[in-house]
């Protein structure tokens, strides 16, 4: 099938973090499958095979045939991957089942192209909001991306779910009020006239000197009245001498 890709898997006796970072030594990941309907199985798979996962055309959505042992086989898909919030490597992988003939949801990357020419020729700000959007469809109809033409979008004008154009492929199920992207117009700075600002640093200067001398003034009539308090003090001295 196209687009499949075949990984092998052994299924896990142990479960312990002991048995866990045993694993992660000799390039295995621990997994767990969740079924549909039966229950979830404890697996480890190769990280190279997980890696090879994340770098292909659909990454996480790729259809996956798990073999287990060369015994039994099922289809599935990435549900989770964890990382080592440290090191960011691989250290965990949730696989789910699926059946190729029965819709599933899954989340899908959206790629803009073109020059919208409200960023060309009006000055605007191109702005993508959501990146990605939720699809129903079949297992084999799970689409690499959505591309949107931006190219006819003026400023102040966005595109939105509702105006995606439809296909038989797959369904957006994304509710349809949710903004791609739009252009907006560019925030207006506050421009200080240069006139405004010389008038300020002018006042400012001639109110200095006024200031300046306003105190010069002061200070001689301070003087004047510690003068008058002498000549009170030598006055009353002659009156005692008299006396």
């Amino acid at each position: 099938m196209e687009n499949l890709i075949t990984i092998n898997a052994e299924l896990r006796e142990e479960i312990s973090k002991k048995a866990c970072k045993n694993l992660r030594a000799q390039g295995k990941i621990p997994a767990i499958v969740y079924g549909i309907t039966s229950e979830s199985i404890p697996i480890s798979v190769d990280l190279g095979d997980i890696k090879s996962i994340m770098k292909s055309e659909k990454k996480e959505n790729s259809i996956l045939r798990i073999l287990q042992s060369n015994k039994a086989k099922f289809d599935a898909m990435i549900k989770e991957i964890q990382y080592d919030y440290l090191s960011d490597h691989i250290i965990h992988v949730d696989f789910i089942r699926i059946d190729l003939n029965k819709l599933l949801e899954v989340e899908v990357p959206i790629v803009l192209f073109g020059e919208a020419i409200g960023v060309k020729t009006e000055d605007g700000l191109l702005e993508f909001i959501s990146r990605t959007v939720h699809v129903r469809c079949l297992p084999t109809q799970i689409p690499k991306e959505i591309r949107i033409d931006v190219s006819a979008l003026h400023i102040n004008q966005s595109i939105k779910v509702e105006t995606l154009a439809k296909t038989d492929a797959y369904q957006v199920i994304s509710p349809a009020n949710t903004v791609i992207c739009a252009v907006a117009a560019k925030a207006k700075e506050e421009v200080v006239e240069v006139a405004e600002v010389a008038e300020v640093a002018e006042g400012a200067v001639a109110g200095a000197p006024a200031a300046a001398g306003a105190a010069a003034v002061e200070a001689p009539a301070g003087e004047k009245d510690k003068g008058k308090e002498k000549d009170k003090e030598k006055g009353k001295g002659k009156e005692k001498k008299e006396g």
